[in-house]
């Protein structure tokens, strides 16, 4: 008989008995204990003389300290997307790289959150690259360390693929790859091809790259043109700024109350001109006369005002914000802060200018530490809510500066009722670690509940630790 039936004999004497069956006791006992596994067992895996996988080759990279890797065991397994970034950050400035063994997790995390992908490349190391090998869905790291990128096939790449070795390529050779994208500019036929090409001068922009992008301005395609202006705008001398300068100067006189339209002139209730329009997104956000004044402002240094005025930064800001188009102009100065000699004064300028949504979304295209600065500038008259939803937006950590301001106007602010004693999370979670951890007993006398967000300062208190040298190692170094 088989070992099926041989099996199924077995059962049928149990069910009668082993008297009845004409055996022992002893035996069916024997011949269900060998029947019932060889029926039912799962087979014995076959021998396999080859190696599944290559073995991976020595690496020479640095492994994170012991502190710093029970921090990131604890980060992976609360699941933090902000701690983890600033783990990985503060591992990269230390020359370090992550434990084998938490490879794959951060692998994972970087396949299910592209936004990570970056952080989590700079602390994988060799052995994480030929992990990422190993997997299908783990390829964007294995090949995220090639620096060469094919331009003659470049252009076939999905978008975003394409972008990112674009991008990769003009850090490599600025030169060289602008007479690439000028030839490619005129070979595309399509729209979103020649917004990609115009899109990656973005990566080391400079004067050199104005003619293309003045070619771009031609471009039938709105997206072509207003990726080309937008990028041309923030050159800090060009043929645009010299136009807008002129419609400024035209358009605008100063009066007592600030700048204003001025009679028969341009912005006077009149269509723009061609050449005006040329200079002006399409996308609808500058059309009308407030669309057009803020297109003008946006086009120009703050030092236009500057030199106009004979002022400086603070006193620009505020003859500007007197007008009664103020608003219009101090949006559009607020996209050239990065030229501006003292840019605080501009960005509170044009923060108090607005309201509600403008105001927040103004807030979070300025530079992060700037942002914070304005916030605890502009927000003395904040509500919690607001003061809460503005700090969201600007991206951790904070500097030691604005995060001493910022949770003194939290202190000093009556908690919501939904919040009440509870320690904001966003300071705890983006304000610096060093800071908060020497104000400690302010933080929890102000706020009693111990809450979820009080483990994460201490977990990121003791990151800042986990990689501060001792102080033997400072004295040690030259």
């Amino acid at each position: 008989m088989s070992v099926r039936e041989e099996w199924e004999a077995a059962v049928q004497a149990l069910l009668v008995g082993a008297s009845r069956s004409g055996t022992s006791a002893g035996e069916l006992l024997d011949r269900v204990a060998v029947f019932g596994p060889a029926a039912f067992g799962a087979s014995v895996p076959a021998l396999v003389d080859e190696v599944a996988l290559p073995v991976a080759a020595a690496v020479a990279d640095v492994q994170a300290g012991e502190a710093a890797r029970a921090v990131l065991s604890e980060i992976l397994a609360l699941d933090d997307q902000v701690l983890l970034t600033e783990w990985c950050g503060m591992a990269r400035a230390a020359g370090v790289v992550a434990e084998h063994r938490e490879l794959p997790a951060l692998l994972g995390l970087g396949t299910a959150h592209p936004g990570l992908r970056q952080a989590v490349t700079a602390v994988l190391g060799a052995r994480g690259r030929w992990l990422a090998g190993v997997r299908p869905g783990w390829s964007w790291a294995a090949t995220e360390g090639a620096r060469e990128v094919d331009l003659a096939a470049v252009m076939d790449l999905p978008v975003a693929t394409r972008a990112a070795h674009l991008r990769r390529a003009r850090l490599d050779d600025p030169a060289g790859v602008r007479a690439f994208l000028d030839t490619e500019y005129d070979r595309q036929p399509r729209a979103i091809d020649r917004q990609a090409v115009v899109g990656a001068l973005e990566a080391g922009l400079s004067d050199a790259d104005e003619p293309l992008l003045e070619r771009a301005l031609d471009d039938r395609a709105v997206g072509v043109h207003d990726e080309a202006l937008r990028l041309v705008r923030h050159l800090p001398s060009s043929r645009l700024a010299e136009r807008a300068a002129d419609r400024l100067y035209r358009g605008l006189w100063r009066t007592a109350d600030g700048f204003d339209v001025q009679s028969d002139e341009l912005w006077a209730d009149r269509a723009p001109e061609p050449d005006e329009a040329r200079d002006l997104l399409r996308d609808g956000s500058e059309s009308g006369i407030a669309g057009r004044i803020r297109g003008a402002a946006a086009s120009v240094p703050p030092g236009h005002w500057t030199d106009r005025l004979g002022e400086d930064d603070a006193g620009a800001a505020l003859v500007l914000e007197r007008g009664p188009w103020a608003a219009s102009l101090l949006r559009g100065v607020a996209q050239r802060l990065n030229l501006a000699v003292d840019a605080r004064p501009w960005a509170v300028a044009a923060t108090r200018s607005l309201t509600g949504m403008e105001q927040l979304e103004m807030l979070a295209g300025l530079p992060a530490d700037l942002a914070a600065r304005t916030v605890v500038e502009v927000s003395r008259q904040w509500n919690y809510d607001l003061l809460d939803h503005a700090c969201s937006q600007l991206p951790g950590p904070w500097s030691a500066e604005a995060t001493a301001a910022l949770l003194t106007r939290y202190a000093g602010m009556r908690d919501p009722r939904w919040r009440a004693g509870r320690p904001p999370a966003v300071l705890l979670a983006r304000g610096d670690a060093e800071v908060l951890g020497a104000r400690w007993d302010t933080i929890t006398g102000r706020w009693p509940e111990h809450t979820s967000e009080l483990d994460t300062l201490r977990l990121r208190m003791r990151l800042r630790v986990a990689f501060t040298p001792n102080p033997t190692d400072r004295e040690d170094t030259p």
